[in-house]
């Protein structure tokens, strides 16, 4: 899990923000990186499995492999939906389809295309087949990481995407012990404390101060939060803080917020794109 501290982010603010009044000046940022992503963004309130592809998309490799995965889970659907043993089948299936080989800075078009995920577009696939089978659930924030859990006709659960053995967990007390691994005193909603990328795998979580209930939206948010941070630590600024444009109109989280604010002053923003 990459992390990086506030600090730190904050000399290197001050370090180059002069360079960066004579580099830039007044800026108009494109937001967004073709026109294929701004249609898929635009469909933010209308269809979330084409939001999550709008970072990066690659729509033919990756419908063709999602097709493939439900038409197994509608199989198992028909037989199981009211059964909690279905449950098993939407995680292993998917681990055994589409989640193949973790890495940071994920996005959901490369899980579809290729099976590389991390924890945010790996709770995207979960939440996305759960809503398609009915099955109520909500995501849970933390500072550095993102999981899913719900109930299933009575039995709460947890999905874990980035634990392909055991990161099903079943059971009110199995489901209170995974999430106590997390925490240490009282969350705080305005937990922001430095920016971080979203994605370790669970074993290496630590505690946080960071609890929220978010929505597939926000996630989309997250995934590119996540792009943001990737593209600041490559010195791409102007494309970095179009990222974070986007993800503050999906979820404007303190953490998102606060991160955009300080590159609208190194980069002195006083034009860009309109949204959606």
């Amino acid at each position: 899990m990459t992390r990086f501290l506030f600090l730190g982010i904050l000399t290197l603010f001050w370090n180059i923000n002069s360079k960066a009044q004579d580099d830039f000046g007044s800026l108009t940022i494109k937001v967004y990186e073709s026109d294929n992503e701004k249609r898929l963004f635009q469909q933010h309130d209308d269809e979330h499995f084409f939001l999550l592809q709008s970072l990066h998309p690659n729509l033919e490799e990756g419908i063709k492999n999602w097709n493939k995965l439900v038409k197994r889970l509608d199989k198992k659907a028909s037989k199981k939906r009211g059964e909690v043993r279905f449950l098993s089948d939407i995680f292993y299936i998917s681990h055994q389809s589409l989640l193949n080989q973790y890495e940071t800075h994920a996005n959901f078009s490369n899980t579809l295309a290729e099976g590389i995920y991390d924890c945010v577009t790996g709770t995207g696939l979960y939440a996305l087949l759960l809503d398609r089978y009915g099955i109520p659930y909500y995501i849970v924030e933390t500072d550095a990481h993102v999981y899913l859990k719900g109930n299933f006709n009575g039995v709460d659960f947890v999905m874990e995407s980035t634990f392909p053995l055991n990161g099903l967990v079943i059971g009110a007390k199995e489901v209170a012990d995974f999430d106590q691994q997390f925490f240490q005193g009282p969350p705080s909603v305005e937990g922001f404390k430095v920016p971080s990328v979203l994605g370790g795998m669970f074993p290496s979580v630590k505690h946080t101060q960071v609890l929220n209930r978010i929505d597939v939206k926000e996630l989309a948010g997250l995934q590119y939060y996540n792009d943001a941070i990737l593209k600041f630590n490559q010195k791409a600024y102007q494309e970095a803080y179009a990222q974070l444009v986007k993800a503050a109109y999906l979820y404007p989280s303190p953490r998102i917020n606060h991160l955009k604010e300080k590159m609208e002053t190194l980069l002195e923003i006083l034009v860009f794109e309109d949204l959606p």
